[in-house]
């Protein structure tokens, strides 16, 4: 076939199963770009599939059923099914959830401002809920009588609450046993159950004064943890997920260890599935291993934070939870080396999370983890670990799998030999977070060979660098430095950069200089963390970030990087999305006017503390950001005039930070506020 023959046709011909197959690759921004390309290629994401995967958002904004989105959604082909309203004050919205009831399966409320009027509305339109979740919602539970038969008619609400399986009540400060008890009852089937945050009493001396009297009905003042022990014997049958995080549940868990035993009537008992107990510091170790040891089902384990957990509990997971998939126990402290080694009997471990435990060093990743091959693990965070570069080298080349990959703060073990190792075995991670490995170079990302380029520099412009030691043929060539380590250091940093920065402005770097491997062979890399690199360079945006899936990138405190890397960074990486550019002192008005204009999907952007930067950077934001949601402008001196009102006409603009005032968290609001003023 020639090129013409080519030529005949157009994406519009491919059969739909071709495209409903592309698209099981792509993230929600792709999907919504290939959706533009032809009329086929929209139809295929009214696919149930595809549907199944989308999530509306309502955000800091009024709703109403006059006005937009609410509108645009009314009016929109698609039926979706999953909605999130987050920080939002509800005005008159019949029309908008009677269209949301035809086809939503979850809801999820967050810090919404409405009342228990109101939430009796909402049920009543939503017949297929399967999903509910309440949190930070205050002034709806301060009604004594929510849910009670007396205030509201509970024969349509309860036939909406029947089918819910996953019930979310975290954070809400007024949640007590009757209301728990009236919304519970109405939900035979749970399966999750999520009260994580609140302010639960577990202590039998809080019970004891509001319950004197046993069986006494349930207090309108308190939420006790007796009562929820209740709900949990009533839905032990169904129930697979619990979430006590940030509680200050301890000796209370041995409750239901008596739960998860079979009952006369040979009901089966709790076997939970997930169980996610972080920030949990009233557990004690031995609470936690009796526990564990009546779950052999859990999949999902969340400890992070919990200081009692010590190499015993580790021990008892290993044994009693061998299906384990996903294991936190990151800011354990009193996990050493032999916990660690252990870990690695979790044959089918698809998450790990063992970031910021102090006890761990390099033999406990070494003998533990990455001990031998192992295809399954996919997410590995060993972040804030003293460790050395022998055991980052262990996991690159035992864990070929990985997707996600965190070494935040692994100072001494992340150089550029690791590194460039990394990109040669880990040719599968999608997340890469190197934040503050501030011993890394553009070397690292682009395998350039710097001594190498020195030479081609100092042959170029007629001069060479003097040897640092040893002899040129005679005894004047003799040099004895009195430098310190640290001094020595920054002298050959200093030489570094000015031969990267001489060989990248006389165009001297050629194919041949690329001698290692080049971070472009992380060919599906979609996030990028490199705060704190400060010796990456323009170097490294231009020769080595050239990822079409990147969406995140993180480049806070990269002050070598200028306009020359950002004119690379717009033309190699256009579907960045997060952009952190902050402290980035290099950073021109024209920089900014660059990614504006060229960075379409972009949706949050900081640029904290970029001094250059003066009003020409908000007329950018403003002409050329039509996604923008989170904008950080904190410290530039050199922005004066009505930042806050010039920008209060981007209509998806909902997170603004800047000096000398309040974070505007509700946009809809400061619009209104501003059109009142005028």
């Amino acid at each position: 076939m020639t090129s013409l023959d080519y030529c005949l046709y157009s994406y519009s011909d491919l059969p739909l199963e071709i495209v409903l197959h592309i698209y099981k690759y792509l993230g929600y921004s792709d999907l919504l770009a290939a959706g533009t390309t032809c009329q086929r290629w929209r139809s295929a994401l009214y696919h149930t599939e595809f549907i199944a995967r989308t999530r509306v958002r309502f955000s800091k904004i009024v709703l109403s059923d006059q006005h937009s989105p609410a509108l645009d959604l009314m009016r929109c082909e698609r039926r979706f099914r999953h909605f999130l309203f987050e920080d939002v004050t509800l005005g008159q919205v019949q029309e908008l959830m009677t269209f949301i009831g035809e086809s939503a399966h979850s809801l999820s409320l967050d810090n919404v401002d409405l009342n228990d009027k109101q939430f009796y509305g909402i049920l009543s339109l939503l017949p297929h809920l399967q999903i509910l979740s309440v949190t930070r919602c205050l002034p709806l539970f301060m009604s004594a009588t929510f849910l009670d038969s007396n205030s509201c008619d509970l024969n349509e609400i309860s036939a909406h609450l029947a089918g819910i399986r996953e019930l979310t009540i975290c954070k809400n400060q007024y949640l007590t046993d009757a209301i728990l008890l009236r919304l519970t009852a109405l939900m035979p089937n749970l399966e999750l159950l999520n009260m994580s945050g609140c302010q639960i009493s577990f202590h039998n001396a809080i019970h004891r004064r509001f319950y004197p009297n046993e069986p006494s009905t349930p207090s309108e003042s308190v939420l006790t943890f007796k009562y929820i022990q209740n709900v949990i014997s009533q839905q032990r049958r169904v129930l697979h997920t619990l979430d006590f995080s940030h509680t200050l549940i301890g000796h209370s868990l041995m409750a239901l260890i008596e739960l998860s035993k079979a009952d006369e009537q040979a009901q089966p008992g709790l076997q939970l599935r997930r169980l996610y107990l972080a920030g949990c510091r009233q557990l004690n170790a031995s609470t936690i291993r009796s526990f564990l040891y009546t779950q052999a089902q859990l999949r999902v384990l969340d400890l992070s934070s919990t200081m009692c957990l010590n190499d015993d509990c580790v021990a008892v997971i290993v044994q009693a939870n061998p299906l384990l998939q996903e294991l936190k126990i990151n800011a354990c402290a009193g996990i050493s080396n032999t916990g660690a080694a252990s870990l690695r009997n979790l044959s089918r471990l698809r998450l790990l999370d063992i970031s910021n435990c102090d006890g761990i060093n390099s033999s406990g990743i070494i003998e533990g983890i990455a001990s031998a091959e192992n295809n399954v693990l996919e997410e590995l965070n060993v972040s804030y670990l003293t460790i050395c570069e022998e055991s980052i080298k262990s996991i690159a080349r035992n864990l070929h799998a990985l997707r996600t990959l965190h070494l935040n703060h692994c100072v001494n073990a992340v150089t550029d030999e690791v590194m460039q190792l990394i990109i040669q075995q880990l040719c599968w991670l999608r997340e890469l977070s190197l934040e503050s490995c501030c011993r890394l170079t553009d070397a690292a990302l682009t395998g350039i060979n710097i001594a190498k380029l020195e030479l081609n520099r100092s042959s170029a412009i007629g001069n060479s660098y003097p040897p640092s030691d040893g002899f040129s043929g005679s005894l004047q060539s003799i040099k004895i430095s009195l430098r310190s380590k640290a001094e020595e250091e920054i002298v050959r940093d200093a030489k570094r950069k000015q031969a990267m920065f001489a060989a990248y402005e006389m165009n001297l770097i050629n194919e041949e200089d690329f001698e290692g491997h080049n971070i472009q062979e992380l060919r599906g890399l979609r996030s990028l963390n490199l705060r704190g690199c400060n010796k990456i360079s323009d170097v490294s945006l231009k020769y080595g970030l050239k990822h079409i899936e990147l969406s995140k990138l993180l480049l806070s405190n990269c002050q070598q990087i200028s306009l020359l890397g950002m004119e690379a960074l717009v033309n190699n990486c256009p579907a960045i999305e997060v952009l952190d550019l902050s402290d980035c002192y290099n950073i021109s008005d024209q920089g900014i006017k660059i990614i504006t204009e060229r960075l379409q999907r972009l949706r949050s952007l900081d640029i904290s503390g970029c001094s250059q930067l003066t009003d020409h950077t908000i007329d950018s934001i403003i002409v050329n950001c039509e996604c923008l949601e989170t904008l950080s402008i904190y410290r530039c001196r050199r922005m004066y005039t009505d930042i806050e009102d010039r920008l209060a006409d981007m209509r998806t603009l909902r997170n603004l930070h800047m000096d000398n005032m309040n974070s505007i968290d509700n946009a809809e609001f400061f619009r209104l506020k501003k059109r009142l003023d005028c």
